[in-house]
């Protein structure tokens, strides 16, 4: 007799996800962490006391139809929409602003340029019936590329083709756009939670998806709340979620998952198994080669997983005050996620430098700021920032993450003070996490914040491999459902879904 009908490795949101919908479906599901506190990236930690930060994941996006399915709100979820989304300034002084309202975004262009002001309408306008297109596709297994040719009408997928699946952010930008500070705002949503530069192949793909979807979400309580609900909702159905529980490997007899063993020797034993680590963690660790093919091996070991995230949490005793737009009190440009990155040129220098395992002299950043929305993460006065430092490489040319973390520090801080004049002195608290930090610290493979590298031939039916994008794996009763899989990376809770609903439909169990 089993102990479980499902073992789910990784508490992260995804895991939590798909455990809430087996356990909603009636299913005995224990969902095993390696770490003390639940909720893998998506998590709120209290390092400092009385200071909460979301320590790694910072936004969450759209996730409708499973907070609807599973009640978060009833559990305790609170998502208030971020408007203006964005904020870029400039060295120059000027900044951009870009809404939820097309009109308004315009509006901001226009002391930039009056030709992307009025271009800007039409290309979101095209995005978005691109992105609608594509959406019913994120909440369920990936198509095949033949098949992906019926969502659109005639000669419009060879456009598609050509605009978006074929060309870099970097190249459709300069297609539509003039201005180099339009472009450079708009090219970080193609780059974002990548380690790919401005001018690689699929970036227009996430970026149009980015663009056309636009929804990042501030959730109260940090991203951890979000991780917190779906806990809530899983136990309430009957879940069980063993924390401090490493898994040593994954239990196969007769080329079948049958449980998990811990690094503590004890033995868990299910009817399936499901995991929620990266396609390498999972395949080459926890199942291990002597159990699977050599040329699934050799294609598993080949898949880019090459982190260039630097996440810096900071707790500052003053709101962020820009030079480009100085405020007396927290206004609409501390709410927006901002984004430092004046040119394409700017973010391909940087990108440029990881390729050779530089640490870039000057890091475009990614800023968000939980108590410009959230007074509950920190006592009055005291103000947290999330950024992501981008293009630092986890394989580094010469040096040692170790040795060479302050160095990459400094620089972004020093960006950080060239547009926030003071800001220096402000700061009470900083946590630092390097690629490698992320790796021993959530577990990513190479620090890559989206398990795989969302290049576009590790997306839609090539994600994690060809032949096995819908979340079954060559081991009998053996699934993942992590960002490693499609849709790919974000708090949405897409791969979780999918995944249970794969599930369900082998275990011949009405969702």
């Amino acid at each position: 007799m089993t102990d479980y009908d499902a073992i789910i490795i990784g508490s992260g949101h995804n895991g939590l996800t798909c455990g809430c919908y087996l356990a909603k479906a009636g299913l005995k599901v224990c969902i095993v962490e390696r770490r003390n506190i639940i909720g893998g990236a998506a998590v709120t930690e209290e390092l400092w006391q009385g200071i909460k930060i979301s320590r790694a994941s910072y936004v969450p996006g759209v996730m409708d139809k499973i907070i609807t399915d599973l009640e978060l709100v009833k559990h305790g979820l609170s998502l208030k929409p971020v408007d203006p989304q964005n904020f870029a300034p400039f060295p120059s002084g000027k900044h951009l602003f870009t809404y939820l309202s097309d009109e308004k975004t315009a509006k901001s262009m226009e002391k930039f340029s009056k030709n992307d002001a009025r271009e800007f309408p039409r290309f979101s306008e095209y995005l978005r019936n691109f992105a609608e297109t594509v959406e019913p596709l994120l909440l369920a297994p990936p198509p095949s590329l033949n098949d992906l040719t019926s969502f659109f009408e005639g000669s419009e997928f060879e456009d598609v083709v050509r605009e978006i699946l074929m060309t870099s952010a970097a190249d459709l930008l300069n297609e539509h756009f003039e201005s180099d500070e339009v472009k450079g705002a708009l090219v970080m949503n193609g780059v974002l939670n990548t380690s790919m530069g401005p001018d690689t192949v699929g970036t227009s793909y996430i970026m149009a998806m980015a663009l056309g979807k636009r929804g990042y979400h501030c959730a109260i309580g940090g991203t951890g709340a979000v991780t917190k609900a779906l806990a809530s909702y899983f136990r309430a159905h009957g879940g069980t979620v063993i924390t401090d529980a490493e898994v040593k490997n994954i239990i196969i007899e007769k080329g079948k998952a049958t449980g998990i063993e811990l690094k503590t020797g004890k033995k868990l034993t299910s009817k399936i198994v499901v995991s929620n680590a990266d396609p390498k963690t999972t395949f080459l660790k926890l199942v291990g080669e002597d159990h699977l093919e050599d040329d699934f091996v050799r294609k598993t070991e080949s898949l880019r997983a090459y982190g260039t995230s630097f996440k810096i949490n900071l707790v500052l005793n003053s709101h962020l005050n820009f030079k480009a737009l100085p405020s007396a009190v927290v206004a609409d440009q501390q709410k927006a996620l901002t984004d430092i990155n004046p040119s394409i040129d700017y973010g391909q220098k940087a990108y440029d430098d990881s390729r050779w395992g530089r640490i870039p002299d000057e890091p475009p950043l990614s800023i968000f700021s939980q108590t410009a929305w959230d007074n509950t993460m920190a006592p009055a006065g005291m103000h947290t920032l999330s950024i992501i430092s981008k293009y630092n490489p986890y394989v580094l040319r010469e040096g040692k993450w170790e040795d060479l973390k302050p160095i990459a520090l400094e620089r972004a801080l020093n960006v950080l003070e060239n547009y926030c004049p003071g800001v220096r002195k402000s700061i009470t608290h900083i946590d630092a996490l390097s690629p490698l930090d992320l790796e021993k610290t959530f577990g990513f493979t190479e620090g890559n914040v989206t398990h795989l590298d969302q290049t576009l031939n590790q997306m839609l039916s090539f994600r994690p491999l060809v032949g096995w994008a819908h979340y079954r794996t060559p081991i009998n009763s053996l699934y993942i459902c992590g960002a490693g899989t499609h849709p790919g990376g974000g708090v949405k809770g897409a791969p979780g879904h999918n995944a249970a609903q794969i599930i369900l439909e082998d275990l011949k169990i009405k969702a």
